[in-house]
């Protein structure tokens, strides 16, 4: 089962890198300073999440005393139609760009969670939607002021 942590983890990396390299990317494809200054942000936090990763493959992932968090999901990137590319992306279509990434990401991790046997696996998965979970109600949040604002 230990086999089953270890692809697990190799996968977090990979998504991690691949999410990078394309706030990396996205940043030259706009010319909005606000997009550019979000992308760079991403950019620098997927990283920090694949070093992280790293650090705990290396270490040997062990049955961690995680709890379970809640966090409040608004949905507001279900309802939102989004572009495919960053080419000429306004702060709010990299937004929606971005909420979309994680959601994707929170979907894909709690979809791992019923195909893998090992419990630490499991609660692995559980531990990484939880963080994408976050990372998109902040997106979610800026978003909202954003768009809706105080009036």
């Amino acid at each position: 089962m230990q086999d089953e942590l270890a692809e697990l983890l190799e996968v977090a990396i990979y998504k991690e890198i691949v999410s990078q390299a394309a706030y990396i990317a996205g940043q030259s494809r706009t010319r909005d300073p606000g997009a550019k200054a979000l992308m760079k942000e991403l950019a620098q936090e997927e990283l920090r999440h694949s070093e992280l990763l790293k650090k705990l493959k290396d270490k040997g992932l062990q049955v961690q005393a995680w709890h379970r968090e809640k966090v409040p999901d608004l949905r507001i990137s279900e309802y939102l139609t989004g572009v495919d590319t960053l080419e000429d992306a306004s702060l709010q279509d990299a937004l929606v760009f971005a909420m979309k990434r994680e959601q994707q990401s929170v979907e894909f991790y709690t979809g791992m969670m019923g195909v893998m046997r090992d419990k630490a696996a499991k609660r692995l998965c559980q531990k990484l939607a939880t963080e994408e979970l976050k990372h998109k109600l902040k997106l979610e949040l800026l978003y909202d002021d954003l768009v809706y604002g105080e009036n």
